[in-house]
């Protein structure tokens, strides 16, 4: 029974694993996309002391056996390194070159166009459009989600006129016309691993509506960690061949577990044949 509660509990993690490899995959040309790498950890495992007193001479090793449990997915560890660059040369494209994350915001109302909520969130995706936004009463940057670009204290960035150069320098200083618009926030995130995916390249930042980002996290920008470019987007870091790699390794471990359970099953079933004569 021990063999067959190994291999299923292990069978249950490359599961995990391999939906993480497709779910990389499946991301391969998403902005600012990070890929998360699967790692495994042991399960409780016990140790079989009772054996005979002749095992015990002539021993290098310690005494009693080691009785594993399996393994499972132990975490999915994310997976920081900068993506490549995409030129674009569209003035409202911005790319995050080092460690840190756009804040974006977005106002939730209710049938009745009643503000219940404003939904906070972290994204590396730079692909920011102009728009009017009633709200603001302005043309703001937003993303694909409608979440809207903030400046250094949280609040969105706003444009009063749709036409005119827009420029935005490596310290996240925006300009039209030369004209000082804003700030860009960019704010560095000390374990990223903790922060909860939410979908469309949007992670959970756990910051109530209303409170200012530099309460629980720094500024990228003054800490000098990361630095913004104009007129191009960060490409997905995951990369096909090593995703493909890890999907056979996934494939053969799995084909090796399911092959173990085929053989319990069958060594039971000579067990319980033989009793049965």
């Amino acid at each position: 029974m021990q063999s067959l509660n190994i291999s299923t509990a292990a069978m249950r993690g490359i599961q995990q694993a391999l939906d993480n490899t497709s779910n990389n995959l499946s991301n391969l040309d998403t902005v600012g996309y990070k890929r998360r790498v699967a790692s495994f950890s042991e399960l409780l495992s016990d140790s079989m002391n009772e054996q005979p007193a002749a095992d015990n001479q002539n021993r290098d090793t310690p005494a009693g056996l080691r009785i594993g449990s399996g393994a499972r997915l132990g975490m999915t560890k994310l997976d920081m390194g900068q993506g490549s660059m995409k030129q674009t040369d569209v003035p409202t494209d911005v790319m995050i070159q080092g460690d840190g994350y756009f804040l974006v915001t977005k106002k939730i109302k209710d049938a009745n166009g009643a503000l219940l909520q404003e939904e906070n969130r972290l994204t590396r995706d730079g692909n920011f459009k102009l728009q009017y936004s009633d709200d603001d009463g302005g043309y703001v940057l937003h993303t694909a989600s409608g979440h809207i670009l903030t400046n250094s204290i949280g609040n969105p960035i706003t444009f009063t006129d749709p036409v005119g150069d827009i420029l935005i320098t490596e310290d996240g200083s925006v300009t039209m016309d030369g004209e000082p618009v804003d700030t860009i926030g960019l704010w560095k995130v000390d374990n990223p691993d903790e922060l909860q995916q939410v979908g469309q390249d949007l992670f959970d930042p756990d910051l109530a509506s209303g409170i200012a980002p530099d309460t629980k996290y720094k500024n990228a920008l003054d800490e000098k960690v990361a630095t913004i470019r104009q007129g191009a987007l960060e490409s997905s870091n995951v990369n096909m061949m090593e995703e493909m790699s890890q999907l056979v390794n996934i494939q053969r471990a799995y084909q090796l577990n399911s092959r173990a359970i085929g053989i319990s099953d069958q060594m039971m079933g000579i067990a319980n044949s033989i009793r049965s004569r």
